[in-house]
């Protein structure tokens, strides 16, 4: 089995980390690896339904797409991560 880890792509709306996340991906699997990306897009819609936009919520979806990509890592996925993550 392949060792799993995770790549963090963070930055504004709009500077192409989905983009550069689907890049990296297409490459990892091209080279037989397995893959999945987390866009932080997507995981709002689909796993982070309800969340707003305070402090609170977004530190909330970090944290979920941070677990998601652990569990990923863990089972050895290379787990990508195309989210804004405002805070230090």
């Amino acid at each position: 089995m392949d060792q799993g880890f995770t790549l963090w792509f963070t930055g504004l709306s709009g500077a192409g980390k989905s983009t550069l996340a689907n890049l990296a991906a297409e490459e990892l699997r091209r080279r037989a690896h397995r893959v999945e990306i987390l866009d932080g897009d997507e995981v709002r819609t689909n796993l982070s339904k309800g969340l707003g936009f305070s402090k609170e919520d977004r530190d909330i979806n970090i944290r979920r797409i941070g677990y998601v990509c652990h569990l990923l890592a863990r089972n050895g996925v290379i787990a990508i991560s195309a989210a804004i993550s405002p805070y230090r």
